[in-house]
């Protein structure tokens, strides 16, 4: 879709695997009985875009990136050891749609607006922020009185999120997380600047057509 400029990729980085493997087990060589000497993992296909571009290691790179804890210089398959490069064929002959590289920044330009001062989006931020501060500690206390103040204090956040959501919408605050009804459903941040990202995209789209 994002070769045929057909659609907007937005959301996170992919993971990279752009290759395809297949198992065979060594006892159909040497027939040991009772002591298995297991597999072995070959690497047979590797995958294409019809651009010529590979997904091995790189993935596929959203056109509108959203805000992630999880980095994939951290995490994808370029962090394998002995992992295949990225490379490129001759690409394939086909007719891509007309959809213009200003029109996708423009999209950018206007979801960072969005973002940069919505409620929902400042508290991925902070997670965000929480989640790299603690990624690396490997230490977890043993003293009672810290773990609960520790409980207590993730309490207290989420309240004051919840409250802040209820005074945005004109109802009454919540005294304690108790009242929280149990069918309440906490806003998707993603999900619903995917939608705006979608109306701006149709928008725009219908303007240059006109």
């Amino acid at each position: 879709m994002q070769d045929y400029d057909r659609a907007v990729v937005i959301g996170e980085q992919s993971f990279g695997k752009g290759t395809v493997q297949q198992h065979r087990s060594l006892n159909h060589i040497y027939d040991l009985f009772d002591n298995p000497l297991g597999y072995v993992q070959y690497t047979i296909q590797k995958f294409y875009r019809i651009s010529g571009g590979s997904t091995q290691n790189k993935g596929v790179v959203p056109d509108i990136a959203f805000p992630s804890p999880v980095s994939p210089d951290e995490t994808g398959e370029s962090m394998e050891d002995n992992a295949l490069p990225w490379d490129r064929i001759e690409k394939a002959d086909y007719q891509a749609q007309s959809l213009p590289e200003s029109v996708i920044d423009t999209l950018a330009q206007r979801h960072q607006k969005r973002i940069a001062d919505d409620r929902e989006f400042s508290f991925i931020r902070q997670d965000i922020a929480r989640y790299q501060k603690e990624k690396d500690d490997n230490t977890l206390s043993l003293n009672e009185k810290i773990r609960r103040q520790e409980m207590d204090d993730e309490d207290a956040d989420r309240l004051a999120r919840l409250n802040a959501r209820q005074e945005a919408m004109g109802e009454p605050r919540f005294k304690s997380l108790d009242d929280v009804p149990k069918e309440y459903e906490e806003p998707d941040a993603y999900l619903d600047e995917a939608a705006s990202i979608t109306r701006d995209l149709v928008n725009l789209t219908t303007s240059r057509n006109e």
